[in-house]
């Protein structure tokens, strides 16, 4: 039996599926996060060769065999270096007597999301998640992405960046510089955390992480709907960051007066009323053809989809 390979690698964790010739899945695993600029190459090439394994261990099959095609969907991926990392932590592992280089697709985590959500061949994907990022494609192929760069070069619109502004905003409001917030009590909160003394050791512990900053996005936006300006001011402003992205990838490719999808994927877009609702009225108010589409499936569903278009 031939199978096809699909891998989701985030920065929070990586999916993985294995499906036959007609897109069935047979068998999914999933591990933690691939992407190497936020946990290192060892634990990134760790977590995909667990991820991978498991799946490969699902199958009633105990012969050797090779995938057919593969699709790995990469978090991170974003240069020519990246892409030559991720073809070293890829085909120098144990994995890699499974795979057919030839037949094996190493792209952006942004570009099997857009797979998963969009048929059309005017798409263009918003990551707004632990980090962000945003990529699209026109009917002529020309391919378009900005952003992805990261924590500390990038991630404006992200999980990340909302979470690090709410922690910034709220030392100000406790040193004075800044304005009284509501975030000062429900930050603290929802970590658990009795004082900013306890505050400093959670943000300087050697447990530091973009998904415990990102975490902090849930709040922001709970925040809001109680009403404090700091938290809305702060969502706004990251929703319009998204909003930028998504114009200058629209104007690589051509697309401002033609008819497209806009794939939507990230927590930060379950904060409907003070970051999607914004985000969404913001660009139709520009973009007359837009059509919005949030992402029902899963982004490793477009990497199979890929993969069993190279097979």
């Amino acid at each position: 039996m031939d199978y096809i390979l699909g891998v989701d690698g985030g920065a929070t964790k990586t999916i993985v599926q294995v499906a036959d010739l007609s897109g069935e899945v047979i068998a999914e695993s999933e591990s933690g996060s691939s992407n190497y600029k936020s946990v290192g190459i060892k634990i990134a090439k760790e977590n995909i060769n667990k991820a991978i394994s498991k799946a490969i261990d699902m199958l009633d099959n105990l012969k050797k065999f090779t995938f057919k095609s593969a699709c790995f969907g990469l978090s991170g991926n974003d240069s020519c270096e990246d892409r030559n990392i991720y073809n070293k932590i890829i085909f120098e592992s144990k994995i890699k007597d499974y795979l057919s280089s030839a037949k094996t697709i190493i792209c952006n985590d942004t570009r099997i999301g857009l797979a998963a959500g969009s048929n059309s061949k005017n798409g263009i994907m918003i990551i707004c998640g632990t980090g962000s990022n945003c990529f699209g494609i026109n009917e002529e192929g020309k391919e378009a992405k900005v952003g992805g760069w990261d924590y500390i070069l990038g991630d404006e619109g992200s999980g990340y960046s909302i979470g690090i502004k709410a922690l910034r905003a709220l030392m100000k409001a406790y040193d004075g510089r800044g304005e009284s917030t509501l975030l000062s009590k429900t930050i603290l909160e929802d970590l658990n955390i009795k004082n900013i003394s306890e505050l400093i050791k959670w943000a300087y512990s050697d447990s530091f992480s973009k998904d415990k900053i990102a975490a902090i996005a849930k709040t922001v936006c709970r925040t809001a709907k109680i009403g404090d300006r700091i938290s809305i001011k702060i969502l706004e402003e990251e929703a319009m960051e998204a909003v930028n992205s998504v114009t200058v990838v629209v104007n690589k490719l051509n697309l401002a007066d033609k008819k497209f999808d806009l794939v939507f994927v990230g927590n930060a877009f379950k904060c409907e009323k003070y970051f999607k609702s914004v985000l969404m009225k913001k660009l139709k108010s520009k973009l007359t053809k837009i059509n919005f589409m949030p992402l029902t499936k899963k982004p490793v569903e477009g990497a199979i989809k890929l993969a069993l278009r190279n097979s």
